[in-house]
């Protein structure tokens, strides 16, 4: 009687183990390790050396995509006016659509006051020159194919659209 009584109170105050909560408390220290092995191919400049020496540079953002949510850029910068945009080098998960020009009217340099007269003079020059023009071209979510962003000739992405994730 007494017995049956302690193995009832120890079925209710069973310890569930990591199995049992399906957790495994070391999954964060491997995503990690993945994420910055990830982020030193990007600069394979370096020697080996000093990559293990050298801690990586912080990101401003995790990138993904709005629609379906499959990450798009580890490394990237944030605007410093628009801060729901980043610009990134290295990618994943997306593609340049290399057919498809997007031209942007290039926008004249902020001028002070007392350069009025000057920034007058450089329009009615470019005005009559032929229009100079940004050129780019879309990037899309390789899963869903939502628009993201826009690659230049410099070979930079532009995102836009995107789910950030900040660090």
């Amino acid at each position: 009687d007494e017995q049956g009584k302690k193995q009832k109170k120890k079925q209710r105050h069973k310890v569930l183990t990591n199995d049992d909560l399906l957790y495994d408390p070391d999954e964060d220290d491997r995503d990690q390790a993945w994420v910055d092995a990830k982020r030193k191919g990007y600069r394979n400049k370096q020697t080996h050396a000093q990559q293990t020496k050298q801690a990586l540079p912080s990101s401003d953002a995790i990138l993904n995509c709005p629609a379906c949510m499959t990450t798009l850029c580890l490394d990237c910068q944030r605007h410093e006016s628009y801060k729901t945009q980043y610009r990134a080098m290295f990618v994943m998960n997306c593609t340049v659509n290399k057919n498809e020009v997007l031209k942007f009217p290039e926008q004249p340099t902020k001028h002070r006051r007392r350069n009025r007269k000057k920034f007058k003079a450089q329009l009615a020059d470019s005005a009559s020159e032929s229009q100079n023009t940004e050129m780019y071209h879309p990037v899309k979510c390789n899963e869903c194919s939502t628009e993201v962003a826009v690659y230049d000739k410099e070979e930079v992405y532009h995102f836009f659209n995107v789910l950030a994730s900040h660090c």
